[in-house]
């Protein structure tokens, strides 16, 4: 009787997963890279390339392009193993040594890891993400194979291992960027050999989580909460955060201190979450990956768009930003022009439209038309084209590959690149060898790759005073491109920190905070703020200015700012922000998450303050009333 049951068991098990989660019909058996590429749907102009196919490329999952125009690949034969130890995964170097844009040599650069889930390369070595740890390997004798590995922070968890630390990002401070699952949970501290290691530290408690780590000082820090499984960070041209995530909406605008709405798990007490800033959908539910594309390889109707890995839609949709106050609304891209005959062999209605029913548009930028096509990362090549890792499983869900793990597919992986018509491969090229001249011209390249590795580059030839000299002077010569001063912007905002630059820093925070131009201003008050500037007193002055504005950018940045050590009068600023932003639907919400906690010992203070406050002329402060006085009666003295 149990062997008729296992039986019936196992029959029942393969009937399910013949169609996996999420697909509307049987897989079907995988294709070969060229299959793969020529089933692919692109807008007119447009070709798909096979950059890397199997056996160089396998399972990937984290992709960083470094200053020599190198692919570091992690690849996972372990996942979807949740026991944490040594396994069989690997960090890869994959190489175009001749130029003609494939993939002709390839480096083990690690092994033994276990489940890789994010890297980037910078500041003298390579951050990968090895669950429990965050590690930083350096290659010390230039055979690039990692021989010194330094453990920064450890804690997160396995407890679902598709929602692992992921998505490494440098961020326009300088600071390295990741983001953890709803369900993953986690206990972060600092490793033993950290700087900042304390034995007696609590650490951090989180799930879903954007958090970030400092590269010279290796701070960490949570940086804003909330979401689903988010997989993928983009930057904005004005150094905002935008993340895509799964089940729920797919687009969210990520500030400081902020918390987002869950897919699931309590909130803390008294949370009031932010939502999304998108009211559509594409297709289904399951993304993995974003990039804001700038680069003049491609038509202006394909730049300044964010393009996201849809896995379960099986292909790479598009959304463009628009201003609303502080923050944004993200929109469906208008559509793209479709080749004659796009959707001829469309037999599964696949291949979306958009626009005019009589001259339709195609409504995705690519359509895989290959259930098996499963994109986890997109990125901006240096040649300026947009570069697809795909995994390539015909499972897509975590539930089936914990099924069925022996049925997901170990041997297949590809990295493409999407070129318009005859746009030239990259040559061999080597930024570390550009001078500090050179990379500082590359802050205004059309193509973002050069921009923000040329910005990363700079940073981290932070110790040099001419360098910052001469980033500082361009970011305030108003007859550049406002593009070129803002990386110039970043690039010196990156160093801070750096040995011997505290005094340049405070001087220069100022010049940024008395200009005239919000874009700039604001990052005076960043990098016044910084836990790497601690000579820093007295702002309060200015982000009360910030708070009563004009400007939301400003008022955002003052509720954001209002809490950090060297602000006196952080009541008056969060009170004078919310008192003042109009409709705006973000900052209410930062306000109340950087006042809410103060209410628990400052409530004297907080009640003197508001009474000089007519609630009838300030109805922002008027909405707030009712989660202040919960709050107020939920304190532990209710005095």
């Amino acid at each position: 009787m149990a062997t008729l049951l296992l039986a019936l068991a196992s029959t029942t098990l393969a009937q399910e997963l013949e169609i996996p989660r999420r697909h509307d019909r049987p897989p079907g058996p995988p294709l070969s890279a060229e299959e793969a590429v020529a089933k692919m749907t692109v807008p007119e102009g447009f070709s798909v390339e096979i950059v890397a196919a199997e056996p160089d490329v396998v399972n990937p999952i984290g992709m960083f392009i470094d200053e020599k125009g190198r692919y570091w690949i992690t690849e996972s034969l372990e996942y979807p193993r949740r026991e944490p130890g040594p396994g069989r995964d690997r960090v890869k170097v994959l190489e175009d040594t001749d130029g003609d844009g494939a993939v002709d040599k390839t480096t083990v650069f690690a092994d033994g890891l276990n489940i890789p889930s994010g890297i980037a390369v910078g500041y003298g070595g390579v951050w990968v993400a090895n669950a429990p740890d965050i590690l930083f390997m350096q290659d010390t004798d230039g055979d690039l194979k990692a021989d010194k590995i330094e453990t920064v922070v450890t804690g997160f968890g396995r407890t679902d291992t598709h929602e692992l630390p992921n998505s490494f990002t440098w961020g326009p401070d300088g600071w390295l960027y990741g983001l953890n699952g709803v369900f993953n949970h986690s206990h972060v501290k600092y490793g033993e050999t950290n700087p900042n290691f304390d034995a007696d530290h609590a650490g951090w408690q989180f799930t879903c989580a954007m958090w970030r780590i400092h590269p010279r000082t290796r701070e960490f820090q949570v940086f804003a909460e909330g979401t689903s499984n988010p997989w993928g960070i983009a930057i904005n041209d004005e150094g905002e955060f935008f993340i895509s995530a799964c089940v729920i909406d797919h687009l969210w605008h990520i500030v400081e201190t902020g918390y987002y709405i869950r897919q699931g798990g309590p909130y803390p007490a008294h949370t009031w979450p932010i939502e999304s800033i998108v009211e559509h959908k594409h297709q289904k539910a399951a993304y993995c990956g974003i990039t804001w594309f700038d680069s003049d390889a491609y038509p202006e109707e394909y730049r300044r768009t964010l393009y996201m890995g849809n896995i379960h839609g099986g292909c790479i949709n598009a959304d463009v930003l628009q201003r609303n106050g502080s923050t944004y609304n993200g929109k469906p891209h208008p559509g793209f022009p479709p080749k004659p005959g796009a959707w001829d062999n469309d037999e599964y209605d696949l291949i979306r439209k958009t626009g005019d029913p009589d001259n339709p548009r195609l409504a995705d930028f690519l359509t895989a038309n290959d259930a098996w096509f499963m994109p986890v990362v997109q990125k901006t090549g240096p040649d300026g084209c947009l570069y697809i890792l795909d995994w390539y499983d015909r499972y897509h869900c975590y539930q089936d590959a914990n099924a069925d793990p022996e049925g997901i597919e170990r041997a297949k992986g590809r990295l493409y690149r999407v070129r318009y018509k005859d746009n030239p491969h990259a040559q061999p090229f080597d930024l570390n060898e550009k001078s500090d001249e050179e990379l500082i011209t590359l802050l205004g390249d059309p193509n973002i790759y050069y921009r923000e590795t040329a910005q990363r580059l700079l940073s981290e030839r932070a110790n040099d005073a001419g360098v910052l000299g001469q980033l500082e002077a361009l970011v305030v010569d108003e007859s550049v491109d406002v593009t070129h001063r803002t990386h110039a912007l970043w690039a010196r905002i990156s160093a801070q920190g750096a040995p011997r630059t505290v005094d340049a820093d405070r001087k220069f925070a100022k010049t940024l905070w008395e200009m005239n131009d919000p874009r700039f201003q604001r990052w005076g008050i960043r990098m016044a703020r910084s836990s790497t500037a601690p000579a820093f007193t007295g702002i309060q002055h200015e982000l009360l200015d910030f708070a009563t504005s004009d400007d939301p950018v400003l008022k955002l940045e003052a509720a954001i700012g209002a809490d950090c050590e060297v602000c006196n009068d952080t009541l008056r600023i969060l009170l004078s922000a919310c008192a003042t932003c109009g409709d705006d639907p973000l900052i209410p919400h930062i306000v109340w998450q950087n006042l809410e906690p103060l209410l628990e010992d400052h409530s004297a203070e907080f009640l003197e303050i508001v009474s000089e406050y007519d609630l009838k002329e300030t109805p922002n402060l008027a909405k707030l009333m009712p989660r202040i006085t919960e709050r107020l009666l939920d304190r532990r003295d209710e005095e």
